[in-house]
């Protein structure tokens, strides 16, 4: 396929049905990307207002390809009347990029499978490899091997990235930048939250898993210290990889100067306007009104937004800008997903994985950006895995030394993925509902097994098939193969937990998705 001229030239679209729910699937036709979103009713309005936020983002298609079929036929008038070309795919059948998108959503992740061929193609230790890891622990011991292993799978860690976040006092810059480093106002290390303006000067706060990402909050411009004359030679902006411009009614005079003066610095850089506080403008509108708000009702409003602060841009001559919508204390609400999605796709590639790594996993492609590298690592940790199986002994240990190397990685694919017991809290005091009536409803077992060292020990029993071979005893290569051995064992145990944790964020996106349009949880 020729490479296209931008995003969204070309995009697939289709009503596909889940749990007896309607969600509207549109998926970029070179990338892959997807949007989904929840339809109360699939009327033509309603497709519409859902599609026309997703152009929003993206900027319109030019071009639309979608099976021809009853349930497809509102979403074809919907959005062909967005002036796009609609084409059909039914000659084809369910196979192509529409294919893919609908198996992406409706694919319940029985077993994740990182291919049928997995074991197959695991990168396994060679003989080389395996004098290496000997070596290391013969010299300095099993502290420094375990600490090797963490050096070479978390050098993301030790990339620097800068963000800045700046706007007028009052915009919601602190809570903004707490939020995003997935802190409360009362954690350590957080941004002070208050009514007045507490920014003096540029100031870091680090991002809790990742000390090189750095979040920063710059005073506005237009005040008696940071005037429009030393405000750039104060902030430096050079140094920064994103500025994010934060509003809480319109962009004003001064943000529409500094927004220009950076983009005069640099014609493409990574500039984004953040309109905030978009949950009190929806309480506002509903209690101007006496009807109930709809979820259509909230969907105008949100579009009415965007098109007034585009507008503003436009009458201050600036086009094509990048804006979003977001309640400062709701990661999982509004546009604020989206801004970690263009992060994302907008950081150098250099850059990128400690990007991925660092965001919370709230977003489809946050997700399958995280679970990609998480698969990566794969190979490396069950080759260390199983070094240590054969070759460290447990001494006072209660289990085998690859018990402790599969555990803290199972853990961390809990935490990267949004599952660990903190974050699930939260998300239940928001869906206003038990903790333990939530990981029921999603029916999650993860949690059970990284529990404690006994608990995963159980569990991955359940996976040992180590047979002991009169190969294995040989004096020179018996080890060598039992290394093997083990190594596809530990990677079988690390994929089947991937997959599980996989499945159990599918779930809980699914079901909070369907819970912020209205429905049950």
């Amino acid at each position: 396929m020729p490479l296209p001229n931008g995003p969204w030239e070309k995009i697939a679209a289709d009503i596909c049905e889940v749990d007896n729910k309607q969600f509207l699937v549109v998926m970029d036709y070179y990338s892959r990307y997807l949007e989904i979103g929840y339809l109360p009713r699939t009327s033509s309005d309603n497709v519409e207002g859902k599609v026309s936020n997703m152009f929003s983002h993206w900027g319109d298609a030019k071009e639309l390809v979608t099976d021809k079929d009853e349930s497809d036929e509102e979403a074809i008038e919907a959005i062909s009347s967005l002036d796009i070309q609609a084409e059909s795919e039914c000659e084809k059948g369910p196979s192509g990029a529409q294919a893919t998108s609908i198996d992406t959503v409706t694919n319940k992740f029985e077993d994740y499978e990182l291919g049928s061929d997995f074991l197959d193609d695991l990168d396994m230790i060679s003989d080389e490899e395996t004098e290496e890891y000997k070596r290391i622990l013969k010299e300095t011991g099993y502290t420094a091997f375990r600490e090797k292993l963490e050096d070479t799978i978390n050098g993301w860690k030790t990339i620097q990235i800068n963000i800045a976040v700046t706007g007028e006092s009052g915009t919601g810059k602190s809570s903004f930048i707490n939020s995003f480093r997935g802190l409360k106002a009362d954690d350590p290390g957080a941004a002070e939250v208050s009514a007045v303006e507490t920014t003096m000067k540029p100031t870091a706060y680090l991002h809790p898993d990742n000390s090189n990402l750095q979040v920063w909050d710059l005073p506005g411009v237009g005040t008696l210290t940071f005037t429009r004359e030393n405000y750039l030679q104060e902030v430096d902006l050079s140094r920064f990889d994103f500025v994010l411009l934060l509003s809480s009614s319109r962009f004003k005079e001064n943000d529409i100067w500094l927004a220009k003066e950076i983009l005069r610095l640099k014609l493409n850089f990574n500039l984004f306007f953040v309109r905030t506080k978009i949950d009190d403008d929806l309480r506002s509108a509903k209690k101007a009104h006496n009807k109930i708000q709809t979820p259509e009702d909230r969907q105008a409003l949100q579009q009415k937004v965007r098109d007034n602060v585009k507008l503003k841009l436009q009458e201050g001559k600036i086009f094509n800008a990048n804006i979003y919508l977001v309640d400062n204390y709701d990661i999982a609400a509004f546009d604020f997903g989206t801004i970690f999605s263009k992060l994302i796709q907008k950081v150098s590639t250099l850059k990128r994985e400690a990007m991925i790594m660092s965001l919370t996993g709230i977003t489809n492609e946050v997700v399958q950006n995280k679970l990609a590298i998480l698969k990566s690592r794969i190979s490396l940790v069950s080759k260390t895995a199983a070094v240590a199986a054969v070759f460290v002994k447990s001494g006072t240990n209660k289990y085998s030394a690859e018990i402790d190397v599969l555990l803290e990685e199972c853990r961390f694919y809990r935490s990267q993925l949004g599952l660990n017991l903190d974050s699930l809290e939260i998300i239940a005091k928001r869906l206003e509902i038990e903790f333990e009536e939530l990981l029921v409803k999603l029916s999650m077992k993860s949690h059970i097994y990284v529990e404690s060292e006994d608990r995963f020990a159980m569990y991955y029993t359940g996976f040992e098939k180590f047979d002991q071979s009169i190969w294995h005893s040989l004096p020179l290569i018996g080890n060598m193969l039992k290394v093997k051995v083990y190594q596809k064992q530990c990677a079988f145990v690390l994929k089947k937990f991937l997959g599980m944790c996989a499945k159990e964020t599918h779930d809980l996106q699914m079901r909070m998705a369907m819970a912020l349009e209205g429905s049950e949880f």
